[in-house]
């Protein structure tokens, strides 16, 4: 058994905020989870799906329990600074069917107030757009307020 000292910064359990070949993603809030109190979210999209085209995951936030969503305008490329590095236009983690090679790491937050993360990819009612064939799993990790679980807003 590992001793801990203490948990002054929680890793939450990874959370999937889509799923590999689902091409429209959900819209029902089972893959959104609430963020509120986290300091960070770590935001993972790992090529393990079949080759996609044309699709774009774009990163989403609710302020009032997932009624309402838009795009999130905080997200960075892990390698960016996180004062001075450039948001990633449109909350967009791919251009258009271009899956990372291997997996590429965002980071976000931290968040004021209620808010709640999920993965826009589809295009008639998310900032997304759904993909044509194949998509990459998305994973989310939050730092800090969260020791177990992400609560998924829907079940």
């Amino acid at each position: 058994m590992v001793a801990r000292r203490s948990i002054r910064a929680a890793v939450s359990k990874n959370e999937v905020l889509a799923t590999a070949d689902d091409l429209d993603g959900t819209t029902d809030n089972t893959q959104a989870y609430d963020v509120t109190g986290v300091d960070r979210l770590v935001i993972v999209q790992v090529n393990d799906g079949t080759a996609g085209t044309a699709g774009i995951d774009v990163v989403e936030y609710s302020k009032d329990g997932g009624v309402t969503w838009s795009a999130a305008t905080d997200v960075l490329a892990v390698a960016s600074d996180d004062s001075t590095g450039t948001a990633l236009a449109g909350g967009a983690l791919n251009a258009a069917g271009v899956e990372p090679s291997g997996a590429a790491v965002f980071k976000c937050g931290p968040f004021e107030g209620p808010t709640a993360v999920r993965i826009g990819r589809k295009t008639t009612d998310t900032t997304g757009t759904t993909w044509v064939t194949g998509a990459p799993t998305v994973y989310a990790f939050a730092i800090g307020g969260v020791p177990g679980d992400l609560t998924a807003l829907a079940v």
